[in-house]
């Protein structure tokens, strides 16, 4: 039941009276509250939540009041906002149904209750002061995630920004229906004046906190831990990056290459929900979520250990007690006493409270703390469908970043000196007294501080390329003083690389002439590509169309990729691509289309 509440000042003086009640008169229900200048206008508003079952009162707009609707508009039930959005999400196409399920319970529970019985083309109900208002009682409501314990209170805490944003985003999409309708029902849409609370507190994908843990932090985790299946569950996730429902679906049909140098791990499948409280083996979260890993030894291992070369192409790696999908909450329960135990013997420091999302986020950090990978190669290992996620989540954990942060402000100064960069390398290089070298032609010079590592790369190399390879041990000062990105550049592991399949290039003349064709039909080649070198790619294709510098005036159509079928297929397309755009070549348009006057 609503209640009706004083408000006093500091000095006691009643100055208004609240109105509260639990939406929907739930015992877990959000509060809501209403102000009055006067105890009968808020006893009126009482009676009404009361007789709409602990509801906003049907045409009531927090802050304004009732705003009366016309009852000579024709179809006005068509038009009301309840009905018009449940309209709206049941009919969007593109989306899978559990995101359709999850739209319908946020519309019910945090938007109809506002503006249910609004209508869809006024601008009375739908005003950047009723949205602004509708925020600002989000940002008042306190949640909790997660079941209700069995006794006692569950942990309340505000509404964070991103979900905010997100039954933000979806009203916004629903009123933009209405604005782009045929014909318009509204001339605008005014959630696009409305601020938003800001995300960028909130540090993960998820909005929650971040906690990166090193990798002695992880092998403290591991050694707390029961069970020798979530040990491994562990290794993988740390080592992979991984998101949950990628790694529980995991199965030896994924892993490829177990005999080579280069084993990998491909990822096309992952846990969805579907919509009706169980789940399915579908496509993962996005299209660069599709993707393949080198993984490490240890990460082979681990996988050989749960049975990579005995269990069924398709049987999953990590599965519940009763081989069925292994649930986030199950591992998490472990997961959790594990922390405990690891903070109580000295492994994991007091402040620190990861969850096994963490791991992938740790990954993330062990790649680029030694400034080896750039945050697009980690981009493209996390499957973040935009470098601004990675950027925005992990660009500050990137060394080099503070040392040319440092040289900028000590140049400003004007105290730059000669040694600024090697002392702030020093650092990065600790106790490190010597870089191995391994230089690679003319193509490039790598440092490594393991010289196993070191070794293993040269020796790949020159397998592959059939060049020489040179290696020497050099010391850090030297290092420091003559490579771009001194310590920060040396490698803590044997370069990535992948097996590429290369088609083309064909050359065409401007006027549609093959200068240079393909084979058609022919088995695109094949070779190693390292992670340094501009052809390296994990996508399944890539293409490129480019007109060549030159009076000749010529085009070039090549593609390239980890999956032959689908480089054959890419490649097609760039050839009809370069035939298309040749005669627009600017040499050809200089020459004043004449490419012979040009030759």
């Amino acid at each position: 039941m609503a209640s009706v509440h004083p408000r006093k000042d500091k000095a006691g003086e009643v100055v208004s009276y609240q109105v509260k009640w639990r939406l929907g008169g739930a015992r877990n229900g959000p509060w809501q509250t209403e102000r009055f200048d006067d105890e009968v206008s808020a006893g009126v508003f009482k009676e009404a939540v009361d007789e709409a079952g602990q509801q906003w009162p049907p045409g009531w707009i927090k802050g304004r009041g009732y705003i009366v609707q016309d009852a000579e508009q024709p179809d006005q039930d068509r038009y009301r906002f309840d009905a018009f959005a449940v309209n709206s999400v049941e009919n969007r196409t593109g989306i899978e149904e559990h995101y359709r399920k999850a739209c319908m319970r946020d519309l019910e529970r945090w938007i109809l209750p506002t503006f249910g019985n609004c209508d869809v083309r006024s601008t009375e109900h739908f005003s950047r002061d009723t949205v602004r208002a509708w925020v600002r009682m989000l940002e008042q409501t306190k949640v909790f995630s997660g079941q209700r314990p069995k006794s006692g209170e569950p942990k309340w805490r505000p509404m964070s920004p991103k979900t905010i944003r997100n039954l933000h985003g979806l009203l916004s999409s629903i009123l933009q229906e209405a604005v782009t309708a045929d014909p318009p029902l509204r001339g605008r849409n005014p959630c696009a004046q409305t601020a938003l609370p800001r995300t960028d507190d909130d540090g993960a994908e998820d909005g929650e906190d971040i906690e990166f843990l090193t990798p002695d932090e992880v092998e403290g985790m591991i050694s707390c831990m029961e069970r020798r299946s979530d040990q491994l569950l562990t290794i993988v996730g740390y080592g992979t990056g991984m998101r949950w429902g990628e790694i529980t679906a995991l199965a030896p049909m994924c892993v490829l290459d177990v005999d080579t140098a280069a084993p990998k791990v491909r990822v096309r499948r992952a846990w969805k929900k579907d919509g009706k409280g169980g789940y399915y083996i579908g496509k993962p979260k996005s299209k660069r979520s599709r993707r393949t890993l080198r993984v490490s030894p240890g990460v082979l291992d681990a996988l050989a250990e749960l049975g990579l070369r005995s269990l069924d192409r398709d049987a999953l790696f990590f599965t519940g007690e009763t081989g069925q999908r292994l649930h986030y909450s199950t591992f998490h329960d472990r997961w959790k006493r594990a922390v405990r135990r690891a903070k109580a013997e000295g492994l994991l420091p007091s402040e620190k409270w990861p969850t096994p999302h963490d791991l992938r986020h740790s990954h993330a950090a062990a790649l680029l703390s030694t400034g080896s990978h750039s945050l697009t190669y980690v981009q493209r290992r996390l499957g973040h469908e935009s470098i601004k996620t990675t950027s925005d989540t992990y660009g500050h954990l990137l060394p080099e970043a503070d040392d040319e942060a440092m040289a900028t402000i000590e140049a400003s100064l004007g105290r730059g000196r000669s040694h600024g960069h090697a002392v702030a390398g020093a650092a990065v290089a600790g106790a490190r007294t010597v870089v191995h070298a391994v230089h690679l032609g003319d193509e490039a010079l790598l440092g490594f501080w393991d010289r196993a590592h070191a070794e293993e790369t040269a020796e790949q190399w020159a397998g592959e390329r059939r060049r020489p390879v040179r290696m020497e041990a050099c010391a850090v000062d030297w290092w420091q003083r003559t490579v771009p990105g001194g310590a920060n550049a040396v490698r803590t592991s044997v370069p990535a690389r992948v097996w590429l399949w290369e088609a083309g290039p064909t050359v065409y003349a401007a006027d549609g002439t093959e200068v240079v064709g393909a084979l058609s039909g022919s088995a695109p080649r094949a070779g190693w590509a390292w992670e340094w070198e501009e052809r390296y790619t994990q996508e399944a294709a890539c293409m490129a169309v480019e007109w060549r510098p030159g009076p000749r005036a010529e085009t070039e159509a090549r593609a390239w990729g980890v999956e032959e079928a689908a480089v054959r297929s890419v490649y097609e397309t760039a050839r009809t691509e370069a035939l298309r755009v040749c005669a627009s070549h600017p040499e050809r348009t200089a020459a004043g289309g004449d490419v012979e006057a040009a030759r």
